[in-house]
């Protein structure tokens, strides 16, 4: 019997450029993009740069490290490209996960290193992001969660890298064996502390997934069982795992609902920060100047069930000064500080920007409210249950090990604010097939496939009320982030991303130069002519 694993390494070595939409392509062009943003803009930070620094310390070597304009032995270029695109959580996500660490650093590393071309690196990244996105979503009940999923880069760097090295469809089943035979699992303490070892949440799992395909490249196996027996790789990153997750590849394409951060923090937070800016940016236009810290009375922030577990979580870590990955984590440091400055980027968390804003950001901070609101986890679920039937992909789970699945996750994540042990189970039942789905034992049969996902905008509601002196009151509620890639001018915002964060590194010219090589990549084109020069 062919396993699972066996089954998407078949795709992944099949797929071509021919069988991946338009659209799609498009979307993996600006994803690119937006990593090597992402890339510039974790230049700020010193714990990258340090690991910048220690990679060139292993002398010269054939792999570019992006965006930091210098060439390493591969294995050290790959973990500080995947270093530089996590710094600052100013990344990209798919449902679910956030792929591009690896699915993109991977092919335009390995793409420039061995003379392949645009066309052969984006088929590359778009077979790594279908399977990193379906595995995620197929653990989504577990105990890690977003950021934390570092064994997603293990598959993908895996798929990625077995592409553009060649390997036949039997060695790229045992490349992702192998990748996913001791897979990472990042903790929460290092993830949302002061520390600089946050920077590495996607390096050692993307190392670990190019040196896997190296391996499979000289007949070294792993168990291809892994995705299917019962005390494999779903028994420890599963709660309840969803394996129907895992179906449909090349008919529903999950890099539709790729959405990039236009805000670097936490992506349950971007549709909320996306109402602070703008309401920032009103203010400063009337009164010709920024917001003051003092003018501000009160803020109330009413989000998502996803949301406010992150911030609760983060709010459990003592904090001495004011870091980026507070900010990147805390919708109260988050807000005030995107109040203040009208935007949250790169250059506003680098250590010197904020140690400026810190005293009037914890003022501002102080009187910020985080609430959930349950209207706000009906509409994502809903928008997902009408997108993917959530109760056919929940397969053969019974209501007992949801409710089983819904204690461990309150276990994991005791500090989820008033979010009670049932209440994942309960928001669930939002979606309106689930309950019915629950009570005939999901028998029915169930392809990811049928799912047309190219028009999907997912929602991650946020609604913003701001008080100021003398009782003027701002409100405004957003429904989908801005930069979801099936929302408006996509390319504009992205190309603002980039530019905007390569400007420092390469100058304006340099920047929008970038920007048009992107842009106008062609299949033929070859990848080594995009990547910055080294200097």
């Amino acid at each position: 019997m062919t396993s699972t694993i066996e089954r998407l390494a078949s795709w992944a070595a099949r797929l071509t450029l021919d069988d991946v939409p338009p659209r799609v392509r498009e979307k993996a062009r600006w994803q690119q993009a937006s990593v090597l943003a992402a890339s510039f803009g974790g230049l700020e930070d010193p714990a990258a740069r340090t690991v910048v620094e220690a990679a060139r310390a292993h002398g010269a070597g054939p792999t570019p490290v992006l965006a930091g304009r210098t060439r390493a032995p591969r294995p050290v270029a790959v973990l500080a490209n995947a270093t530089l695109s996590c710094t600052f959580d100013f990344d990209e996500i798919l449902l679910l996960g956030h792929p591009g660490h690896s699915a993109v650093t991977v092919p335009l590393a390995l793409g420039a290193e061995l003379g392949r071309t645009w066309g052969e690196v984006l088929t590359a990244q778009v077979a790594a992001d279908e399977i990193e996105a379906r595995l995620g979503l197929a653990t989504i009940l577990g105990p890690q969660n977003g950021q934390l999923l570092p064994f997603l880069h293990c598959a993908g760097a895996a798929v990625a890298a077995g592409r553009l090295l060649g390997l036949d469809e039997r060695a790229l089943a045992h490349a992702l064996a192998v990748s996913l035979a001791q897979p990472p699992a990042a903790l929460w303490p290092s993830f949302l502390g002061a520390f600089d070892v946050k920077v590495l949440t996607a390096a050692h799992g993307t190392a670990m997934g190019v040196w896997a395909a190296e391996l499979a490249a000289r007949g070294f196996t792993g168990a291809l069982d892994l995705l299917d027996h019962p005390r494999g790789f779903f028994h420890r990153f599963a709660f309840v795992a969803f394996p129907r997750a895992l179906g449909g590849l090349g008919r529903a394409w999950l890099a539709d609902t790729l959405q990039v951060k236009l805000h670097a923090a936490c992506w349950y937070y971007q549709a909320l920060l996306d109402a602070v800016a703008d309401a920032a940016g009103r203010l400063a236009a009337e009164r010709g100047r920024p917001l003051r810290g003092a003018e501000v009375r009160r803020v109330v922030c009413r989000v998502s069930f996803l949301a406010e577990a992150v911030d609760a979580s983060a709010r459990e870590r003592p904090r001495a000064p004011l870091t980026a990955n507070e900010v990147n984590f805390s919708i109260p440091a988050a807000g005030a500080l995107t109040l203040l400055r009208g935007r949250l980027r790169p250059a506003d968390l680098s250590p010197p920007a904020l140690r400026a804003v810190e005293d009037e950001v914890r003022a501002v901070q102080a009187r910020v409210q985080v609430v959930h609101d349950l209207r706000l986890t009906r509409r994502l679920v809903q928008t997902l249950d009408r997108a993917l039937d959530v109760g056919g992909l929940i397969g053969t789970a019974t209501i007992g090990e949801l409710a089983t699945a819904a204690r461990r996750a309150r276990h994991e994540f005791p500090h989820g604010g008033r979010i009670r042990a049932g209440d994942l189970l309960g928001y669930a039942l939002a979606a309106p097939r689930l309950l019915g789905a629950l009570r005939d034992g999901r028998r029915h049969d169930y392809d990811l496939g049928d799912h047309d996902l190219a028009g999907l905008t997912l929602p991650i509601p946020g609604a913003l009320e701001v008080e100021l002196d003398g009782g003027r009151r701002l409100v405004d509620e957003r429904e989908v982030p801005a930069g979801a890639l099936a929302l408006g001018d996509a390319p504009g915002r992205v190309r603002a991303k980039l530019e905007e964060t390569a400007a420092p590194r390469l100058g304006a010219a340099g920047a929008a130069r970038l920007w048009k090589a992107l842009a106008a990549a062609r299949p033929a084109t070859p990848v080594a002519s995009l990547i910055p020069p080294s200097g």
